[in-house]
């Protein structure tokens, strides 16, 4: 950002004017000034403190575990008691007093000023990190398992969350695309930020609902309006339910199949019977491939179970193999391949 750039960004923050703050955002957009876009509109949004895009997250527990008074709520949400904290870290450190966390802060905190991102069925670009997958991973879990669950369908439906949009947290990170078809649709993009909706569930919820842009079976964008929860728990229990109730056109059938596949520890099954249910229209294969890589992640970034893989594993054939003798599990890597191969673990190539 350059000299004259930022003199416009404080004159629209002095300004107190919305609309002329807005209007900033959308030319900081298209100079590609992204994150600073990002920081106005989440403020107007959500009438949070301006930032720029970072991971709010993993600030607040930095924070946190530097001792921050009052301890900070871990919610991802940069409000006043996070500037608070980021103030008085920052006159410890010597830096510029201001609340925002830029990059000499970052830096201080020990954060990448840059963090991954990861494209969404949505339109989104949002921060990655095992962090937010962890937390996602516990919600999930405390969820699905009060509501009968099993530890697949779990697994395989958080997958599918965080490729729809990051558990919810995808709303606020727009892609420049999803941007100008906002703004050419009278809204700014950001109006899901906080709705903890996990799977881009169209409807009214428990916290109401709210315009975002959505698309034709032909591309034309569309206002589309989606659902608000009043908790993250609410959004996961909807979304697994639309995933797992095999839509309004194949009901049960489609249910049992979808079902069945997470069963076996099929992602492909389970995502073909998904791609049958109407879930979604994207290529299965491309879908797929999606989904196999979002579950890797998590189990890397995580370490959670692996009950599930792109061809699958049943829990009968799993507890046959753990019955065997340890000659098994000694077996050379061919060998283990081979006798998978044989009990129609592994598909021929």
């Amino acid at each position: 950002m350059n000299l004259q750039h930022a003199l416009i960004l404080k004159k629209a923050l002095r300004s107190n004017n919305q609309q002329a703050i807005l209007e900033v955002a959308y030319a900081f957009n298209d100079l590609g000034e992204t994150e600073i876009a990002y920081g106005l509109f989440r403020g107007i949004s959500e009438g949070w403190e301006v930032g720029f895009g970072v991971d709010y997250l993993a600030v607040q527990q930095k924070l946190n575990a530097l001792g921050a008074n009052p301890p900070l709520a871990t919610d991802g949400k940069w409000g006043p008691k996070s500037k608070a904290a980021l103030l008085a870290f920052q006159k410890t450190k010597g830096l510029q007093v201001d609340g925002i966390p830029g990059p000499k802060s970052l830096a201080a905190l020990g954060i990448p000023e840059a963090a991954k991102v990861a494209s969404s069925t949505m339109g989104h670009a949002m921060p990655s990190s095992s962090n937010t997958d962890a937390q996602a991973y516990a919600i999930a879990k405390k969820a699905g398992a009060q509501a009968g669950m099993t530890e697949q369908e779990i697994q395989y439906v958080t997958s599918v969350a965080k490729g729809e949009g990051g558990y919810g947290n995808g709303w606020g990170h727009p892609s420049a695309k999803a941007l100008s078809e906002a703004k050419a649709l009278g809204i700014t993009g950001y109006e899901g930020v906080g709705s903890n909706n996990w799977g881009a569930v169209q409807g009214s919820g428990s916290a109401g609902s709210f315009p975002h842009v959505d698309h034709h079976a032909n591309g034309q964008a569309y206002l589309g309006h989606y659902k608000k929860y009043a908790t993250p728990e609410e959004g996961f229990l909807d979304m697994a339910h639309v995933i797992l109730s095999g839509g309004p056109i194949r009901k049960a059938v489609g249910a049992q199949e979808i079902k069945e596949g997470i069963a076996e520890g099929s992602l492909r099954k389970a995502v073909f019977a998904q791609h049958a249910n109407g879930y979604f229209e994207l290529n299965p294969e491309s879908y797929l491939s999606a989904v196999v890589s979002n579950y890797n992640k998590i189990l890397d970034g995580v370490g959670w179970p692996k009950v599930l893989s792109e061809n699958g594993v049943t829990p009968a054939i799993a507890a046959k193999i753990g019955a065997t003798t340890i000659a098994l599990w000694a077996m050379a890597a061919l060998g283990v391949f081979l006798f998978r191969k044989q009990l129609g673990i592994v598909r021929a190539g």
